[in-house]
């Protein structure tokens, strides 16, 4: 397989139908595996925040009656209809999420598939791609949580078994592999969207497209591995880029807390939020945007090592005979 053309077509499709773009942006918001993450910047914890920073000079100043009242009813028991919820509140929010990731993610491969075939590309066309493949790879998504989620518990109560049995001194073994951990994050994330370009590439079920894509890799495990290492570092590289701009929306913030100014606090604030406003639809843009190539590279990579070499090369191939 020629990588450099993969992700040269790759780049080509997702910069030529920027409808994709929004797929991409909608495939982040349930997308597994994608090694993203973090922490706060490390000027939070440079500076320590004291109880007197933010007070006005007049000294403390007791919440208003409505807000006493509120808390006055918390401590009565009120809190439970609450908790309960914004629990069933999360969870709507994070099934709207799984749903729109699946279409996001199912249309995007779909669409890569018809345009590496030479076909124009439209959202709505997208759409309907990502809805006629959208239960199989449902079915995948809740397959790989609750294989994921047998594999947290019964890690969980081996770990704590060990805790117990060695009095703690077994965990110093388990430091090694922690180590491990993030480059079978890595195969895992790549065998799960392998899995899912095989349902729709392949028209394999959920179970199906679990045993294609396995075979698939012990085949090409080469050349998978080398897609996974570029995909990896250059989205490491893209994504920390990404986040620069996040990190620097609370340096006014920053600034004036550490002044100890009011004036300067509230300004340094503003700044901070409007900055985010900017920011955040940015980042969420560009993040589409390399959800969509990461996407359509390993769609292309499962084309291209399946016999599938697209319209260009064909057209290329016709163009030198």
């Amino acid at each position: 397989m020629d990588i450099g053309s993969v992700l040269t077509r790759a780049w080509n499709i997702t910069w030529k139908y920027k409808v994709l773009w929004l797929l991409g942006i909608l495939a982040g918001c349930s997308a597994s595996g994608r090694g993203s993450g973090g922490q706060f910047p490390s000027g939070f914890q440079g500076y320590d925040f004291g109880s007197g920073d933010f007070q006005p000079p007049g000294g403390r100043v007791p919440p208003p009656e409505g807000m006493q009242q509120f808390i006055d009813r918390l401590s009565e028991g009120a809190w439970i209809p609450i908790v309960i919820g914004v629990i069933l509140l999360l969870i709507f929010v994070s099934l709207v999420f799984l749903v729109l990731g699946v279409l996001g993610q199912a249309g995007l491969i779909a669409a890569f598939g018809r345009a590496d075939d030479g076909h124009e590309i439209t959202l709505g066309e997208a759409f309907r791609l990502g809805g006629e493949h959208f239960w199989r790879l449902l079915g995948i998504r809740i397959t790989v949580w609750v294989a994921g989620l047998i594999i947290g518990v019964v890690a969980a109560v081996a770990i704590v078994l060990l805790a117990i049995g060695t009095l703690g001194i077994g965990l110093i073994c388990l430091i090694p592999l922690l180590c491990l951990l993030i480059p079978i994050g890595i195969a895992v994330d790549a065998y799960i969207v392998l899995t899912m370009v095989a349902a729709i590439e392949g028209g394999a079920g959920v179970f199906e497209a679990f045993g294609k894509s396995w075979v698939f890799v012990q085949k090409n495990l080469g050349s998978v591995l080398v897609m996974a290492l570029i995909l990896v570092v250059g989205g490491g590289i893209v994504s920390a880029i990404l986040f620069l701009p996040l990190a620097a929306v609370v340096v006014p913030a920053m600034v004036g807390a550490i002044t100890q100014n009011d004036t300067a606090l509230v300004s340094g604030l503003a700044i901070s939020g409007l900055c985010l406003v900017i920011a955040i639809p940015v980042v969420i843009v560009l993040s589409g945007i390399l959800t969509t190539f990461t996407t359509g590279v390993w769609t292309l990579t499962y084309r291209r090592l399946t016999g599938k070499p697209g319209a260009a090369a064909l057209a290329s191939a016709a163009a030198k005979a």
